[in-house]
């Protein structure tokens, strides 16, 4: 999870912190009257401080009034409302409000919302009158009054797309659902070509995944000199076909013009040090089997390039390239059957800039489409179809936690969920994220269903940061993005509640999170998640009878998975919920319940 956090850092939240008491001009207070303190001034109290002003008229000490704020250089002024008479009567006060500020009271919608704001001892201004007047009607009041009261505690700017992009977050539509109906719309309207690929690319999160695969299993097949040639051939194509090899390129160049694609895009980016310690690790691998003296000779000089490489920060080179790409060209049937190849080929293809990945994922999804409808004769076809099929065979056991993280991380970047805090710092030319394009489909797309569908993507995108928030150091962090994965489609959801260890880090040593999953056979469960000292106890609450005896042979698989990230299951327990209450109330109630410090997810 921590790989999905990372990609959505500098998500701007708002601040929920205690700010100054502001006084503005026009400002409504309710207010107590303490001490007179003669020539009109008096020390009065509202919203829980109290502070020197100077009345407009004889008011009498111990008295509650509605007032005015009206700031000058000099002084700090109160001018009188109404009288507060016994208990608080806000139906009463707001009808006074709204003649002050010269609307009708007559207006139903408008009395009802001013009077549960100060219910809620929301204070009211003009320009809060104004946006009432103008946004609450007796249509969605029930939905956008709760919204808008929200807007107000939590500080945040009252404008339209605010209101909208909070309102989008408590709506039915999801984020999956819109993204498939603007896909469709898009697709038969033939345009917006760059907004299709990104929203395929999120739709299929694992093509990076299946891209870079089928790279490394090409490149193998191409280089290894004990494989026929029928086969070497047909994958020298599949190399030219994903954009690793220029077209045109002879069959005799292969290596020479791998080399020189792989060290071009490796330069563009440069390599981290992890990334070049990665493939050093690779290469000492080898060194625990028997090789012959040859071998282990020119292994040893690559381990001792790279290691020279990464004492200078990383900085990527041809020569570097070259050195690991002889190494393998030259002993490829010895690397073959230690099944090293893939994976030094593999740390090779994940040091290339970002954007010639994406050019790579586009280019096998076009493979995709033409040769899985329709298989071909020829033997780059029947190449790349073999290989698909042993990808998709091994994927379930070989997709690793740490990679499906890296998954999701790319996917919630293609999305663009941060996008407005990465404004001012230095953008990637080679890539625009999709709430950029659907910000530019608003603006310019002339087909109204289309411009529709885009902004309510976009306030959907924008709920989490609205709603997340930073106090002292602890943070509220919501992300939501559309997940899919083998076929099916949902939605996620997951808050992190908790004490910064680092910034931008929360401590998940300790940590409470929930998971809320509607499963194909097993219906409504909830997860509730402890971890003290990353000491982790389960409940689980589902309606199914035999869950426990169900879990039982989960359990220890359980336990072994999570020891090597160095946490510990100490229990899982199974809980039915009340008679009159179902798994979704349990899961409200929780969720609203959590006063825990640490790191909450909620799924």
């Amino acid at each position: 999870m921590n790989d999905i956090q990372g990609a959505y850092n500098s998500q701007a939240s708002s601040k929920m912190t205690s700010g100054p008491f502001a006084l503005q001009n026009g400002r409504i207070l309710h207010v107590t009257v303490g001490k007179l303190l003669g020539e009109g001034m008096a020390e009065v109290s509202a919203a829980g401080r109290k502070f020197i002003a100077k009345l407009d008229a004889p008011l009498e000490a111990g008295r509650e009034y509605w007032m005015r704020v009206q700031q000058t250089e000099d002084v700090l002024s109160l001018n009188v409302i109404q009288r507060i008479s016994g208990m608080k009567d806000s139906m009463e006060a707001a009808q006074a409000l709204i003649r002050q500020f010269h609307y009708q009271t007559s207006d139903k919608t408008l009395l009802d919302s001013v009077s549960k704001l100060i219910d809620n001892d929301i204070p009211i201004t003009g320009e809060l009158m104004k946006f009432i007047s103008e946004k609450v009607n007796g249509e969605n009041a029930n939905i956008r009054l709760p919204v808008l009261m929200h807007m107000l505690k939590a500080r945040l700017p009252l404008s339209d797309k605010v209101l909208l992009s909070l309102e989008a977050g408590k709506g039915q539509e999801t984020i999956s659902g819109l993204l498939n109906r603007l896909k469709e719309r898009l697709s038969a309207l033939g345009g917006a070509h760059d907004t299709l690929e990104l929203i395929k690319r999120i739709q299929n999160p694992l093509g990076s995944y299946f891209s870079k695969q089928m790279t490394v299993k090409a490149m193998v097949n191409a280089l290894n000199q004990s494989e026929p040639f029928s086969v070497r051939h047909a994958s020298y194509e599949l190399l030219q076909s994903l954009g690793i090899l220029p077209k045109g390129t002879r069959f005799q160049n292969m290596e020479s013009e791998l080399s020189l694609a792989l060290s071009s895009s490796i330069q563009k980016n440069g390599a981290t040090p992890k990334q070049i310690l990665d493939l050093i690790g690779s290469m000492r691998d080898l060194l625990s089997h028997p090789l012959n003296g040859a071998l282990q000779h020119d292994i040893d000089g690559v381990i001792s390039a790279l290691t020279k490489e990464s004492g200078r920060g990383g900085k990527a080179n041809k020569a570097m390239v070259d050195l690991a790409l002889n190494t393998i060209h030259r002993h490829s049937p010895a690397l073959s059957k230690e099944g090293a190849m893939e994976r030094i080929i593999g740390n090779l293809v994940d040091l290339m800039k970002g954007s010639d990945k994406q050019l790579l994922e586009k280019n096998y999804s076009a493979m995709l489409l033409k040769w899985e409808m329709s298989p071909s004769l020829s033997n780059e076809g029947k190449i790349f179809n073999m290989l698909n099929a042993g990808i998709e065979e091994g994927m379930m056991s070989t997709l690793k936690g740490k990679e499906l993280g890296q998954v999701l991380k790319r996917m919630i970047q293609t999305l663009g969920l941060n996008f407005e805090s990465q404004l001012h710092s230095q953008p990637d030319a080679d890539f625009q994220p999709l709430k950029e394009k659907l910000i530019r489909l608003i603006i310019q797309n002339p087909v109204p269903e289309v411009r529709e569908l885009a902004e309510k993507l976009v306030h959907k995108l924008n709920h989490p940061a609205l709603v997340s928030w930073e106090q002292s150091s602890v943070l509220n962090i919501i992300q939501q993005f559309p997940l899919y994965l083998f076929g099916r489609q949902t939605d996620i959801t997951v808050q992190w509640t908790g004490r910064e260890k680092e910034k931008g880090r929360i401590d998940s040593d300790h940590c409470r999170i929930l998971f809320y999953l509607h499963l194909g056979n097993l219906n409504e469960t909830l997860v509730d998640m402890n971890v003290q000292n990353r000491i982790i106890s389960l409940t689980i609450w589902n309606e199914n009878e035999g869950m426990n005896d169900l879990a039982q042979s989960y359990i220890p698989v359980l336990k072994e998975s999570l020891q090597p990230m160095d946490y510990q299951l100490t229990s899982v327990k199974f809980k039915k919920v009340n008679d009159q209450d179902s798994i979704s109330q349990k899961r409200i109630h929780e969720m609203q319940a959590i006063t825990y410090s640490g790191v909450d997810m909620k799924i």
